[in-house]
């Protein structure tokens, strides 16, 4: 059965609704639920909060009538297995009565994949899976690069001045972005589970890589690319307990080097040695390894022109955020941003008071399903 312009417009609802969800659901996908009868809708709802009720059963309750005989429209197939932390949502659907369920796209999860469509379908329910694939898909992109036991979902973000700066003279700390851009990047910072940069931001910048400006601060554990350990005890990123710091460095040689080790860890740092590439550089493959190995399965990279383009070479990047000021350098000297491929696609654009936010995805990347613009950028949308 085709679907009708207005399924895809309660999916698209739905869709919407399960945004609300960031950043409070992870290491769960964001779900969005809407129930509709007869041209109205009756309930919806939406996972809020990890461990908390699913989607489907908050829609339920939600209701206004009975559901019986309704539409069910959700952006992840209901779940059936029973070894989590709520009961599954596929026979509450069916305890309801439902007569539809109309499904974005089918849970990459194992133990669910197809699974919960065959129980609606085999308890006498209308389904119709998957319905917006794409889209759906394309908001649990990080969900997916966890279930499916790949490298981490990878955002690299900066930001440049108009000219396409992203430091002063000879390569000068420079404020380049306005307060409502870092709030932006705070609220992004809280959401994933990881942060990286090189050892250059680290001795240029002294950051805490913190999410001390969001709503919900939920700090990020902090990664340092440093080949020739070069951090300081003292650094910021190593003192601040807000979150855990894991240091990638090379062969380690010298009485030096090995003391700068003993420091680092009397500090709680964790050290791990990674291979060097051709350009004698650190593995970025075997650092995202690292990463996963942390159980972070979602890293934003706050690189500088030197490491993204690294990362780009690499083809390890599945997002970018390039927040574009309206000031200019005018300095030769300034270092410039790296490009991004012109290849990637560009999945939204908004404006935050001046600054401009561009967001793009990589179309070559596991984890690319659709041009659509990310939950992070929608939600940011309405941040002041």
């Amino acid at each position: 059965m085709a679907l009708a312009d207005s399924d895809i417009a309660y999916l698209r609802r739905a869709l919407r609704l399960a945004m609300n969800g960031r950043g409070r659901v992870e290491p769960n996908p964001m779900v969005g639920c809407a129930i509709v009868n007869n041209g109205r809708v009756i309930g919806e709802g939406l996972h809020e909060e990890f461990g908390g009720p699913h989607a489907e059963p908050i829609a339920l309750a939600s209701c206004t009538q009975s559901p019986a005989g309704a539409t069910v429209y959700v952006t992840l197939e209901p779940c059936c297995h029973t070894n989590k932390k709520t009961p599954p949502c596929a026979p509450r659907l069916v305890e309801a009565k439902v007569a539809r369920v109309v499904v974005g796209c089918l849970d990459p999860n194992p133990m669910v994949n197809g699974r919960g469509v065959k129980l609606l379908r085999d308890a006498g329910i209308e389904v119709e899976a998957p319905a917006l694939e794409g889209p759906c898909k394309q908001l649990i992109a990080p969900f997916i690069a966890r279930a499916t036991n790949g490298r981490p979902y990878v955002t690299l973000k900066w930001a440049q001045t108009a000219d396409g700066k992203v430091a002063g003279r000879g390569g000068q700390r420079l404020k380049i972005s306005n307060n409502r851009s870092t709030r932006i990047v705070h609220e992004l910072r809280s959401r994933v589970e990881g942060i990286m940069v090189g050892i250059n931001t680290v001795m240029m910048d002294d950051p805490l890589l913190d999410a001390r400006y969001a709503s919900r601060p939920r700090h990020p554990a902090r990664f340092v690319l440093d080949r020739d350990l070069r951090t300081l005890a003292d650094a910021r990123v190593v003192t601040s307990n807000a979150a855990s710091t894991h240091i990638f460095h090379g062969v380690l040689e010298g009485a030096a080097s090995r003391k700068r080790r003993d420091e680092l860890e009397a500090r709680s740092a964790t050290l791990a040695m990674l291979p060097t590439g051709e350009d004698g550089m650190l593995d970025l493959s075997a650092a995202l390894l690292g990463v996963a190995g942390a159980f972070c399965h979602e890293l934003l990279v706050e690189p500088g022109p030197t490491l993204a383009g690294s990362f780009f070479r690499a083809g390890l990047v599945d997002r970018v955020w390039v927040i574009a000021s309206r000031q200019k350098v005018h300095e030769a000297s300034a270092p410039s941003a790296a490009a991004v491929p012109p290849d990637f696609v560009v999945s939204g654009r908004i404006d935050l008071d001046g600054d401009e936010l561009t967001e793009y995805l990589n179309p070559a990347s596991p984890y690319f399903f659709a041009a659509e613009p990310s939950a992070d950028l929608v939600l940011a949308k309405g941040l002041g």
